[in-house]
């Protein structure tokens, strides 16, 4: 800690610090600092939401999707005034489960493609 308090000192060119203990230029440096890592954990997460509202909105029946807790079967159908989509999991016994939209992780068909597009 006495390190990175010698720094800031020296980066601000301060003789010693003032009588009171307060610094301003050490308050920038952690402001500056939070502003940062603000940045650089907001970004990624945004690009994220962003990639997979796009893949929500291209969700239409027959796709193959996985949901978030495992369950692979094929789209039915997509209610998005209820957010809410229907995916068959059995075919032979036509069975059919309802999950929130929300709950889509991926889908397989769009994965297989692109992976055979950068072939």
């Amino acid at each position: 800690m006495a390190y990175f308090i010698n720094f800031a000192f020296l980066l601000f060119a301060q003789d010693a610090p003032p009588p009171n203990g307060f610094n301003p230029s050490i308050f920038i440096l952690v402001i500056g600092a939070v502003v940062v890592m603000f940045f650089l954990m907001s970004l990624p997460q945004k690009r994220e939401r962003n990639r997979w509202n796009a893949m929500v909105e291209a969700l239409k029946k027959n796709d193959r999707v996985l949901m978030s807790c495992g369950i692979i079967g094929k789209v039915h159908s997509v209610h998005r005034e209820k957010n809410e989509i229907v995916i068959k999991v059995d075919d032979d016994s036509n069975t059919k489960m309802t999950f929130s939209l929300g709950a889509v992780a991926r889908i397989l068909d769009q994965q297989a493609k692109e992976s055979s597009d950068d072939k």
